[in-house]
């Protein structure tokens, strides 16, 4: 792999740093939301399971564990990646000077559901209630899902679409890939 500067020379300060997140800030963006829905393939398994049953086995107790471990760690970052990155270059562009109710604005309403719908989810398994951890496991699933779906059709290529300054895509990037270092991410 060969990251170029402005000069046209590979920088291997760079290349070292993208050993886990080769491509531009939207590259890892997109990255993240499929090493996300991988593991609300897992949820939804374990909300079926649940619905179907009713019971609280060792096995689904482990793949709720590691999905939560995850989504815990990755959507934070992921969420930052968005709110302190992307975001506030979205709202310095002239296209939203003056624009309420713009697109960022319903991504962040949107991931403060989210926040709701996890803490959900930690009550239904603290209580080992299979129903309420099944509903707030599917609803997190839906939330989720439409939410990435959104900023895939929407808010991504708006996105691509006004940042196009080459520093501007670096230092995004060069934002996102130390969040995850500094976290030990290494698949989002």
């Amino acid at each position: 792999m060969t990251i170029h500067t402005n000069h046209g020379r590979p920088d291997p300060r760079r290349a070292a740093s993208c050993a886990h997140h080769e491509g531009d800030a939207f590259d890892i963006l997109e990255t993240c939301h499929d090493h996300i829905r991988q593991r609300l393939e897992r949820l939804q398994a374990v909300a079926e399971g649940l619905r179907d049953d009713g019971t609280f086995d060792e096995h689904r107790l482990a793949m709720l564990t590691d999905v939560i471990a995850f989504l815990d760690t990755a959507i934070p970052i992921h969420t930052a990646d968005e709110e302190s990155t992307l975001f506030p270059l979205l709202r310095r562009h002239p296209e939203f000077k003056g624009v309420d109710n713009t697109p960022m604005d319903c991504m962040e309403m949107q991931h403060r559901v989210h926040q709701d719908a996890r803490r959900d989810l930690d009550v239904g398994i603290l209580e080992r209630d299979a129903a309420a951890t099944a509903r707030a496991a599917m609803n997190i699933v839906v939330e989720y899902s439409d939410h990435m779906r959104r900023e895939e059709e929407i808010l991504y290529p708006m996105a691509r679409r006004l940042v196009t300054e080459p520093v501007a895509l670096d230092w995004m990037a060069d934002e996102m890939r130390a969040r995850r270092a500094a976290a030990g991410l290494t698949d989002c």
